[in-house]
């Protein structure tokens, strides 16, 4: 294919300590006819008089500037400014590693409307994520196999909005939910795949994902991550029915990590969250049998055997209020 004809979108919020990174290493050994879309999602620092530095220094390089609207909202920007026949999102604190231009030269994408490839995580940086597929042209979800459940899940990597190219065209007027805070990538990637005709894996790892920051999903406490589990099922499961697969153990899967990840916040994040917050969340997950029993299997597993005590015991009775008591008291004495 020809590398030339990428644009690279990189929203930015509160980004001007890492911005000239993340610019430098997507134009690391670019082609010239690289389009860098650099766009300042109404930032209050810095990060909107960085992007106009940048844009000034390099052709290939181009700023906007928005008022906030999030993320998704920011990426949608790009897209409409985009006129590459490649898109490639890149987040503000990460970085593309070397040799993803000189492996896209040296590619016959055979007509695939995505290319996927490894990336880097900054939290387990002996550990490379890579496709666990052969290289090469994969026609539907279906000839994915057995990878199809660690590319959406284990690995998240057909979830994310990296580390990936999207085709243009095949993109066409699909945009990001601006109304989901969280989500809105796997939505994308979701509805994107219903459009897709075939997927190409590229083996390499060109992407590093700068994961251990503060703020970041895994730290902080949050209650909205069932809601938006519930309102990307319904692509999930349109997406499965399309590709002829069955979808039932997939939306279980997926319901399951929604309710770990939001029992993993309730309980191991500090934050302000009113007790009865807490409560109908917990409640929501104990409603689930599928994840009771996922979280009888961590808590038996668990090595600090008393302090999850209070956490088995309100498992077992089915008390949501027990739960929600004992996470604002270790909140506030341990």
């Amino acid at each position: 294919m020809n590398p030339a004809r990428v644009s690279i979108i990189i929203p930015c919020y509160r980004a001007a300590a890492t911005l000239r990174r993340a610019a430098a290493s997507a134009l690391d050994g670019a082609p010239n006819g690289v389009q860098l879309l650099l766009v300042d999602d109404g930032s209050p620092d810095d990060t909107g008089a960085v992007c106009d530095e940048l844009a000034n220094t390099d052709a290939r390089i181009t700023a906007l500037h928005r008022p906030n609207g999030g993320a998704g909202a920011a990426r949608n920007t790009g897209l409409d400014a985009a006129d590459g026949d490649w898109v490639l999102f890149l987040d503000a604190d990460d970085e593309l590693l070397p040799g993803l231009w000189q492996a896209l030269d040296a590619l016959d994408d055979a007509g695939a409307d995505l290319i996927l490839f490894g990336l880097r995580r900054a939290s387990d940086p002996g550990s490379d994520v890579l496709p666990p597929l052969p290289a090469g042209r994969y026609d539907g979800l279906a000839a994915l196999g057995d990878a199809l459940d660690p590319l959406l899940f284990e690995t998240g990597l057909l979830a994310a909005p990296y580390p990936k190219l999207f085709r243009r065209a095949a993109l066409g007027a699909l945009r990001f939910d601006e109304n989901l805070k969280i989500n809105e990538d796997v939505l994308f990637n979701l509805l994107f795949l219903q459009k897709t005709t075939a997927i190409y894996c590229l083996h390499g790892v060109y992407y590093k994902q700068n994961d251990v920051v503060a703020g970041s999903l895994s730290r902080s406490l949050r209650g909205d991550v069932l809601d938006a589990e519930a309102a990307t099922r319904p692509a999930l499961e349109a997406l499965l029915v399309q590709n002829g697969l069955d979808p039932a153990p997939y939306l279980r899967k997926s319901r399951v990590r929604a309710c770990l990840n939001q029992y993993g916040l309730l309980t191991g994040c500090r934050g302000a969250m009113p007790f009865a917050r807490r409560r109908a969340l917990f409640a929501r997950i104990l409603a689930d049998a599928d994840a009771r029993a996922a979280l009888r299997a961590r808590l038996r597993a668990d090595p600090h055997r008393l302090l999850a005590l209070p956490y088995r015991l309100g498992l077992a009775c089915r008390a949501p209020g027990l739960l929600a008591a004992y996470t604002l008291a270790k909140q506030r004495f341990l």
